[in-house]
């Protein structure tokens, strides 16, 4: 069976893995997963993305194991692999030397300063919890590429670790084997609640010489929150090291649509509101990016699952639909998720998945 379609899974905490879960439940019922060429995650769209390409071969067992994750959540164990007194003193003493390296250092470069935080803890959970000490080559379904991305704070540049090769587009390839729970652990390192991951790698760069860099990882989403660029048509491998020329994509985004009129009057609204002005247009951005790709025939089509969509532009919106009402107020966390929630957020994703496929995929698709 040719791979023929590229996937990318929107950031979004547990909101957007269940989300996604509930996408990849209507695509397996179309037989459409085994099409899939490459998968593209960002912060919890990683998690779930890993939790799929790294699972059980089987759906339903993968089903399963995504479900009891979702609804146990990571927050809590989090803390207490955070908190433990050994992890708190590491966390300490690094972040003092932190400080005090960025004090007295004039070097302008990056150093590991902080070997130990709450995102090591995240990684530490990660690898008890969902994929042990598999590394990014160790994918479940062959002939399936998977990019989890992370933004590096140092460069600004995206960090993709992915199942053929990973690197920064600065530096070069990386020439350690990546671990999933540390790719999914930086691209899920939301900024305002988990410090950077810093690692240090060694480089191939494009001419063939090899060179130590530390990066300062961060949730993904802070550069492409959708996980749509590694998708883009025209890529060149000269600049690059993720190149997918799939004619034919699949975007979920969890995002939550239209915001709450508000009128921040006082510093942290304004900032708050301002950030959120700003990653909208990047949303929007990325969304109309997907029209400009089908439209000049750089793709075949495309379909795009909204959980934020406004329920009435849905063209046939099943009886049932889980309203839009009815998830917009959910957080971007990992806390652990109530039955009611999870199910609301997954049928949703379901349903919309179900109603946008007929609209958008071609018949060789079908």
């Amino acid at each position: 069976m040719t791979r023929t379609i590229g996937l990318a899974l929107s950031g979004g905490g547990s909101r957007a893995a269940a989300f996604h879960l509930g996408c990849l439940r209507a695509l397996n019922d179309r037989d459409l997963l085994d099409r899939i060429r490459v998968v593209s995650g960002i912060s919890g769209g990683s998690l779930l993305a890993a939790l799929w390409a790294y699972g059980p071969p089987d759906f339903a067992d993968f089903d399963t194991r995504a479900t009891d994750l979702l609804r146990s959540g990571l927050q809590l164990d989090i803390a207490r692999q955070a908190f433990r007194p050994s992890a708190a003193v590491r966390n300490l003493t690094a972040a003092a030397c932190a400080g005090t390296r960025q004090l007295f250092s004039r070097h302008s470069g990056v150093s590991v300063a902080r070997p130990a935080n709450r995102t090591d803890a995240l990684a530490a959970v990660l690898t008890h919890k969902a994929f042990g000490t598999q590394t990014m080559a160790d994918v479940t379904h062959p002939g399936l590429a998977v990019v989890l991305t992370a933004t590096d704070l140092a460069t600004t540049n995206a960090v993709r670790f992915g199942s053929t090769r990973s690197g920064c587009s600065r530096y070069g390839t990386i020439t350690e084997p990546i671990h999933v729970a540390t790719a999914v652990a930086a691209s899920a390192a939301y900024p305002a609640i988990l410090p950077a991951l810093e690692r240090t790698f060694t480089f191939q760069h494009p001419g063939g010489h090899q060179q130590q860099h530390t990066v300062l990882l961060t949730d993904g989403g802070v550069y492409d929150n959708l996980g749509l660029s590694v998708l883009e048509p025209g890529r060149s491998p000269h600049h690059t090291q993720h190149v997918y020329d799939v004619p034919f994509i699949i975007s979920c985004d969890a995002g939550l649509g239209e915001l709450a009129l508000k009128a921040p009057h006082f510093m942290p609204g304004r900032l708050n509101r301002s950030f959120a002005t700003v990653h909208r247009k990047a949303q929007d951005s990325a969304r109309s990016r997907l029209h400009e790709w089908a439209a000049s025939g750089r793709i075949d089509g495309f379909a795009l699952a909204y959980l934020g969509m406004q329920d009435d532009r849905l063209p046939a919106p099943p009886a049932d639909l889980v309203p839009r009402s009815a998830v917009a107020a959910y957080p971007t966390n990992f806390a652990a998720m109530a039955r009611g929630d999870f199910e609301t957020i997954t049928t949703r994703g379901e349903q919309l998945m179900r109603t946008v496929l007929p609209m958008y995929l071609r018949p060789a698709h079908r």
